[in-house]
């Protein structure tokens, strides 16, 4: 039988949120970028789903690190984290992982947020061209 603790020690869920939070970010900023160019009126409540599904992914992310590097997360540093992620994430990043792993873990992150902000801007003109290929025909 497994135990509580090595269960934890499996690093898929870290990773696997990570490729969720770039699939995530990547579908966002399409719709986004597809918003802008086609001059269609965004909802009220768009980024706002924004806002919430990066920091839900990310509160999570650290829930599942936090266990696998056996450090006691409480419910308020949780909602700090979900609430100001911005200033909150870094902090967690050096306070566990130390300055240099801490830093390598933050860019990773911004490796995702810029991969997925490339990716949507190339897929977005794609799309822009096969909708005027198609218009013009």
């Amino acid at each position: 039988m497994q135990s509580t603790f090595s269960r934890y020690k499996n690093k898929f869920p870290q990773v696997g949120l990570a490729a969720l939070l770039g699939f995530v970010l990547l579908v966002e900023n399409i719709v986004f970028m597809l918003f802008i160019t086609q001059q269609v009126q965004q909802s009220n409540s768009f980024l706002s789903l924004y806002a919430i599904t990066i920091s839900t992914l990310l509160t999570l992310w650290v829930h599942y690190d936090s266990r696998s590097l056996s450090i006691s997360m409480g419910m308020d540093q949780a909602m700090y984290i979900f609430f100001v992620w911005p200033l909150m994430f870094p902090v967690y990043a050096f306070k566990s992982r130390g300055f240099r792993s801490g830093g390598l873990l933050l860019l990773l992150f911004l490796g995702i947020i810029i991969f997925a902000f490339i990716a949507a801007f190339v897929i977005t003109i794609a799309i822009n061209i096969g909708i005027a290929m198609f218009s013009a025909a």
